[in-house]
């Protein structure tokens, strides 16, 4: 097994603990993890299963033995290359590891904008006690009880969204390509052909859909458009799902309340993107996943899955290539 989880800043590098608990617990396996990515090439010819990115669009004519990669992220796209989807490669994802932070995340943006959280950690910034212009001036303060979310997506993430918000008393409409019946754990769930008509109700719009060739740029000008000049987008999902220069045109003429971005078009997001100066716009640098434990968890997750193959039997989390997720 061919082991490479790497992060140039650091943040998502697997530590290597992990790697030599994985070798603890499966003495049959022979485990390999190298230190660079121009390590990976060479041994990729002797990889049966890979954990996180070692195989590329470049590199997969080399592992001529792979079967499996398993990536320690429920998003899949950067390793959708059309090679691997024709293959009989099984690709595996993180889904449900992140759920519970992303949603915690999602509540923690809800009640920043409620409760007007970021205005006055930036008049503490400038040592200034605004008491009476957070009062009177607008935005208003507003109550979750009794709001509107529209929550695009209900896969692990957004069901942990749902749960939460509704326990809050937020009313939760969520927006899916197959809506279920019954809908719980939102109140109703709508088809994908009606995100306009709950985007025009919602107090609250949060995005955790996956990225795919449908939900490139799902929130463009004319979704932005039917939003309430009130109403709060959240993004958790990937920033290609909103068109972003008319996020910004949409904040800057105020027909929207606010933005929570934890994700953006480009990351890290450029220093020359008017959104780090938009008193209502709060971004986060793609940590909502971030939680305490979080690569034993990851790790619990794939040794899981490494006995189910060892053992011949059908993974879990297995994506749909075509699809995407």
């Amino acid at each position: 097994m061919l082991e490479f989880i790497r992060d140039p800043r650091g943040v998502w590098s697997l530590p290597a603990t992990q790697v030599d608990r994985l070798r603890r617990d499966f003495p049959a396996v022979r485990f390999v993890s190298p230190p660079a990515r121009d390590d990976v090439p060479g041994l990729l010819a002797d990889a049966d299963v890979v954990l996180g990115w070692a195989v590329t669009r470049e590199t997969f004519p080399l592992a001529r033995r792979l079967r499996w990669v398993h990536l320690t992220a429920a998003g899949v796209g950067t390793a959708l290359f059309p090679e691997l989807i024709e293959s009989d490669v099984v690709l595996t994802n993180a889904r449900g590891l992140h759920a519970a932070a992303m949603a915690e995340h999602a509540i923690g943006l809800m009640l920043t904008f409620a409760r007007k959280l970021h205005l006055a950690r930036d008049a503490q910034r400038e040592r200034r006690w605004k008491q009476r212009d957070l009062m009177l001036e607008p935005p208003p303060y507003r109550d979750l009880a009794g709001s509107t979310l529209a929550l695009v997506g209900l896969g692990h993430v957004g069901a942990a969204v749902a749960v939460r918000a509704r326990a809050l008393g937020v009313r939760v409409i969520a927006v899916r390509r197959h809506p279920a019946n019954p809908p719980e754990p939102a109140d109703e769930q709508w088809t994908a052909g009606r995100l306009g008509d709950a985007l025009a109700l919602a107090d609250w719009v949060v995005l955790a859909a996956p990225l795919t060739g449908q939900t490139r740029e799902l929130i463009g000008r004319a979704e932005l458009a039917r939003m309430r000049s009130d109403a709060v987008l959240i993004n958790l999902g990937r920033g290609a799902l909103v068109d972003e220069a008319a996020l910004v045109t949409a904040l800057e003429r105020g027909a929207l309340g606010g933005a929570g971005l934890d994700v953006t078009a480009e990351e890290p997001l450029p220093e020359s993107s008017p959104l780090w100066t938009m008193p209502q716009v709060v971004i986060t640098p793609h940590i909502s996943g971030l939680a305490p434990r979080l690569w034993e968890r990851a790790i619990d997750q794939f040794a899981r899955n490494l006995e189910r193959y060892l053992a011949g039997r059908a993974l879990e989390n297995v994506v749909d290539k075509r699809a995407g997720y």
